[in-house]
């Protein structure tokens, strides 16, 4: 196999070379240590820019895919591939990698550990984007939780340790109900065809043929929906989220993406589509009650850090509103809307940890009068809080729009009632209110005794956070540049069996 075929291989385990490397550098040596870990995830980066340079829009199929037997008497493979969804996925963790890396140099105690466990968790969130196999995804959908919780309960705040245990344990009991799906599902495919395989590809295409009795299809979407929803979170298996991630150390809930989405999206609704327009109903409504939930719980916290993280409720129940759509519109922007999370909240959390840095504290009533003291820092932050509303020429009005048309274009078809649509607009009211009152309390009146002097950005600083707010911008101007390996992911979805390679795959 050439170099360029295993180009997601050395993508995917980039950062597992660099944690291996680590463990060799004396603990002492911190700024060494440092350096290393960035450059293997400016390579990773490096890596998946090549991914993104190399990809062909417009061809249907998986791409860069390898294949290779790891259980071959279980059906059990090593097999990668991405679309024009997981596409953005991989490139935007590499750079969210990067800039947490960067962003790390805040960590001052077990350096060394906490660099390890991130590239660790870098890798585990890109093998869960290019995972073809069912048992290999849930390998690395399962493997994001120890580096996680090893982040969270070693460098997390005054709660880590309930936080960490109460993340690991919703997110793990949720997820053996998909590994136990994908079992039964496989043993359904072994005993129609006598050939045992965890194969994406072959497994939709088996229930597309109607190899598996709709009774037991039923529970096995059911499976693999709570998994997904727990880790998204969707409200109400949402509990875990506040708790674990606000008492999570900041440069984890930069790189922390929508990995439940991701297996909505790739696995539950395209293996079981009868099922999900059944539950269509259910879905749509448990995402506008997420959207407008998330909102008013957001209008009640006192904490900046909580009411971002209510916030990402709230953008995970348009998430799931586009999806639920089931049409093209709504799948492209429950898609940019993940990518957009990364986006916009990725540098809101970078400037809500540059705040914290110099105050100590991200308590409202605490804070006031910034705008005067970091002029800089403010102007940023509005371009951040403007986007993570949806306001026309951002990043986030594009994907809001779409996950809202294609659920409106549902309702109008009769699959899903048109009051939860008009509650998800409710919900986009609401998002300007919270947002708006908390800008409003941190950055004008006047400034606290403890507060006056505090330093603007530094250029370092600005650096880190500029690559998003040109993205912000971007998606927001030329959306197309996303949408369109989107589009055609969704067509492949919808029209052809995905698992139909191009002719040098095939050999």
């Amino acid at each position: 196999m050439e170099w360029a075929t295993k180009i997601l291989s050395w993508t995917l385990w980039m950062p597992v070379i660099g944690a291996f490397v680590l463990l060799w550098i004396p603990r002492r040596q911190e700024l060494m240590a440092r350096g290393i870990a960035t450059v293997f995830a400016l390579i990773t980066l490096g890596l998946a820019g090549v991914l993104v340079a190399s990809f062909d829009p417009n061809d249907r199929r998986y791409q860069f895919m390898e294949r290779v037997d790891w259980l071959p008497d279980y059906g059990v493979q090593y097999l990668l591939g991405v679309d024009g969804v997981s596409l953005w996925l991989v490139a935007l963790t590499a750079l969210l990698s990067v800039l947490a890396l960067f962003f790390s140099f805040s960590i001052t105690e077990r350096v060394k550990e906490f660099l390890i466990l991130m590239l660790l968790l870098e890798s585990a969130l890109l093998g869960v984007f290019m995972a073809l196999d069912l048992i290999l995804f849930y390998v690395f959908f399962e493997l994001t939780l120890v580096p996680t919780y090893f982040l969270i309960a070693l460098w997390g705040g005054r709660d880590r340790a309930s936080a960490a245990l109460k993340f690991f344990l919703y997110t793990f009991f949720g997820s053996l109900f998909m590994l136990l799906a994908s079992i039964v599902l496989a043993f359904e495919h072994y005993k129609a065809t006598n050939v045992m395989t965890f194969e994406l590809m072959r497994l939709e295409e088996f229930l597309r043929q109607g190899g598996v009795a709709a009774d037991l299809r039923t529970w096995l979407f059911l499976g693999f929906a709570i998994a997904f929803a727990v880790k998204l979170p969707l409200v109400p298996f949402h509990t875990w989220w506040p708790h674990a991630m606000g008492e999570a150390p900041l440069p984890v809930v930069v790189v922390f993406l929508k990995t439940g989405a991701y297996g909505f999206l790739r696995f539950a609704l395209p293996m079981f589509p009868e099922e999900a327009q059944a539950f269509a109903p259910l879905g749509m409504a448990l995402a506008a009650i997420a959207v407008v939930y998330a909102a008013i719980l957001a209008t009640m916290q006192f904490d900046m850090r909580q009411v971002a993280l209510y916030a990402v409720l709230s953008h995970a129940g348009f998430i799931m509103m586009g999806l639920f759509a089931r049409n093209e519109q709504g799948f492209v922007g429950s898609v940019l809307q993940q990518i957009n999370h990364g986006v916009t909240m990725g540098a809101m959390f970078l400037l809500l940890g540059f705040l914290y840095l110099r105050t100590r504290t991200l308590d409202v009533d605490r804070l006031g009068g910034l705008k005067h003291q970091m002029p800089l820092f403010s102007a940023l932050f509005l371009i951040v809080l403007l986007a993570s509303v949806a306001l026309p020429g951002t990043n986030g009005f594009v994907g809001e729009f779409l996950c809202l048309l294609g659920a409106f274009q549902s309702a109008q078809a009769g699959d899903v009632p048109v009051g939860w649509v008009v509650l998800g607009v409710l919900g986009t009211i609401l998002s300007v209110v919270y947002m708006l009152w908390m800008f409003q309390r941190a950055f004008y009146g006047p400034t606290p005794e403890h507060l006056r002097g505090i330093p603007d950005l530094r250029p370092h600083e600005v650096a880190l956070v500029l690559p998003l707010i040109a993205l912000i911008f971007w998606i927001g101007v030329r959306p197309v540049t996303f949408t369109k390996p989107i589009t055609t992911a969704y067509e492949t979805l919808h029209s052809q069996p995905a698992g139909v390679l191009s002719a040098h795959q095939q050999r």
